[in-house]
């Protein structure tokens, strides 16, 4: 008798399920987190949000702190897989995968204004662990950053004495961007990221060349007449 097998995809449908349950959840626990502050919104805040009861939250998170966590984790995660596309890339210019990881790390934190200022107002409710976790993170985000201006040094692109100084320079000019961007000002989101990877280029040093630009050949090139072009 030939054994039955369970429906290919079964599992994986549930978890989708719940996976959209629980980002349902952390959205409007958010907005709620951004206009009120996390102390000042309950658990009942967050369901009515929902139009659902209460024991529906509890279900797929334990606690409004539970909450947050997942909210920092998922806001890490999406910056991370973003930021890191240029290594998808075989393309070797350092000033190309800078500038790639820049304008990710800019748009993101202009796209999701919200979660960054969540992220800055609210660590303080995080748990001991967490906030060890985050600074984990928070330090290889930095040292990414750090390696591809070191890179550009290397090359002879970027001209800085403290390749870390100048990576907080950068990550402090764009986490604060949510306090003062609105899209209805003067500049769009294309042009903010256009400015501020520019800025970044000139905090790096960058003296404009590529190392892809060709080089003259020592002593020129010489025609068929033995003169030098």
């Amino acid at each position: 008798m030939q054994e039955q097998r369970p429906e290919a995809g079964g599992g994986g449908a549930k978890l989708q399920i719940r996976e959209y349950k629980e980002s349902l959840i952390i959205d409007a626990a958010a907005d709620l987190f951004y206009e009120r502050g996390f102390q000042r919104t309950t658990l009942d805040d967050i369901a009515a949000a929902l139009g659902v009861t209460k024991p529906f939250i509890y279900t797929y998170f334990k606690s409004k702190y539970s909450i947050l966590e997942e909210l920092f984790d998922r806001v890490y995660d999406d910056l991370h897989d973003a930021v890191t596309e240029f290594r998808k890339s075989a393309d070797p210019d350092p000033v190309h995968r800078f500038e790639t990881f820049v304008s990710a790390y800019i748009r993101k934190n202009l796209e999701r204004r919200r979660f960054s200022a969540i992220m800055l107002e609210e660590e303080k409710n995080l748990s001991p662990e967490k906030i060890a976790d985050i600074r984990g993170k928070q330090h290889d985000f930095d040292r990414l950053l750090t390696s591809l201006v070191v890179d550009g040094v290397r090359a002879g692109v970027f001209r800085v004495d403290d390749a870390s100084l100048a990576s907080l320079a950068i990550s402090g000019m764009v986490r604060w961007t949510h306090r003062w961007y609105s899209p209805t000002g003067r500049l769009s989101a294309d042009e903010l990221c256009e400015k501020f990877t520019s800025t970044a280029l000139r905090i790096v040093g960058w003296t404009g060349s590529r190392p892809t630009d060709a080089a003259p050949a020592r002593g020129g090139r010489r025609n068929r007449a033995g003169k030098k072009d």
